[in-house]
């Protein structure tokens, strides 16, 4: 296998992607990729000397992918290691959406086929999944220590756990033809981790909502709205948003002068998607944009149906914020749409405290 990083390479890393998880490794053949890639055969066997070669190299880079949505997960700012560790389990619930083999496990679909008559790609898909439960110990063990919890088990043990009732509630998923039984499996799983970590609940209030309710003033229920069609102009970044958030708006405000100069702006709105970790910083103008520089893009921005949250209080909450929106619309099976989330930045931060802005925090709904 050579040229990594070469575009043809990824093009066929993509279509096996989407292939196998269709088809199933054994099903898809050589030909079945190059189709879905738009490439030759000639070009796969300048990158793979084998379909399994094929295998082990999407099997690692499913892994690549897959880390970098969840390292930039709202979630993954929360204070509190139990709160982190239920927010994984709700954005795993969150991210049921669209068709079956869109939002199962490449490496869970292979090794269910092939872990006796390959064994590369069972091992493999084995560090797929068991690098990802890595991701888990330490707020497992940090959980462990700060609710005092011991056992004749490990944070290793509940890491793994945790993949098998998801990889299994894939499994039924596909049994029964729909996301359903899977989401049902992730609320026990949920229900199972929160037992463990039992802690004394205040009138009524979940765990979640007590440790986040404290400071944060967020509202709850969600209200539906009519995001109407915007002209904007925006700076885009994609990679984890905790640098790229920062990086697009610094080089946005920087450009705010020049716009102003031809054009009227009507608002600052953020416009992001989780999975591909896409972020854009930008505004709103009254019209299509005139003389604009070069390093901004314009876009009609279509808006849609939304959910809206709306945080009061600093910037530096909305991580947190977001992390409680993600788990509201999990347990609430709010249906969400394939588009841009928005947060919108109502009021002015030069003029207006710290304690009293206002942000609408807007998912896209089905």
């Amino acid at each position: 296998m050579n040229n990594n990083g070469h575009p043809s390479k990824t093009k066929f890393l993509d279509a096996a992607l989407h292939v196998i998880r269709y088809k199933g490794y054994t099903a898809t053949r050589v030909e079945d990729i190059c189709e879905a890639a738009q490439l030759t055969k000639g070009s796969f066997f300048h990158h793979f000397d084998t379909k399994e070669a094929l295998a082990l190299a999407v099997a690692e880079y499913w892994g690549t992918r897959t880390s970098a949505v969840f390292e930039a997960a709202p979630y993954q700012a929360l204070p509190d290691p139990l709160n982190r560790l239920l927010a994984y389990v709700d954005f795993r619930k969150a991210i049921l959406q669209g068709e079956l083999p869109e939002f199962t496990c490449l490496v869970g679909t292979m090794v269910q086929e092939v872990y006796q008559t390959h064994p590369a790609i069972r091992a493999a898909c084995d560090k797929s999944i068991s690098d990802h439960a890595t991701t888990l110990e330490a707020d497992i063990a940090e959980c462990m220590s700060k609710y005092k919890v011991k056992g004749d088990w490990s944070a290793r043990s509940l890491a793994l756990y945790t993949q098998a009732v998801i990889q299994g509630a894939f499994i039924l998923a596909k049994a029964k033809g729909g996301p359903a039984v899977a989401a049902d499996c992730i609320d026990h799983l949920r229900r199972y981790i929160e037992l463990l970590f039992v802690q004394p609940k205040s009138q009524g209030e979940n765990i979640m909502s007590s440790a986040t309710g404290r400071g944060l003033q967020l509202t709850e229920v969600p209200e539906v709205m009519n995001w109407p069609e915007t002209h904007y102009v925006f700076i885009e970044k994609v990679g984890p948003f905790q640098s790229t958030a920062p990086q697009a708006w610094q080089r946005m405000h920087q450009l705010i002068a020049k716009v102003l100069e031809q054009n009227k702006i009507t608002g600052y709105m953020s416009l992001y998607k989780v999975a591909p970790q896409v972020y854009r910083a930008g505004v709103a103008l009254t019209a299509a944009p005139k003389d604009l520089p070069e390093s901004l893009a314009y876009e009609k921005f279509k808006g849609g149906k939304y959910s809206r949250f709306v945080l009061t209080g600093p910037y530096s909450n909305l991580p947190e914020a977001c992390g409680r929106v993600f788990q509201i619309v999990a347990e609430t099976k709010i249906p969400l749409r394939d588009d841009f989330g928005i947060e919108n930045y109502v009021t002015d931060p030069r003029n207006t405290p710290e304690e009293k802005l206002i942000t609408e925090i807007l998912v896209p709904t089905a």
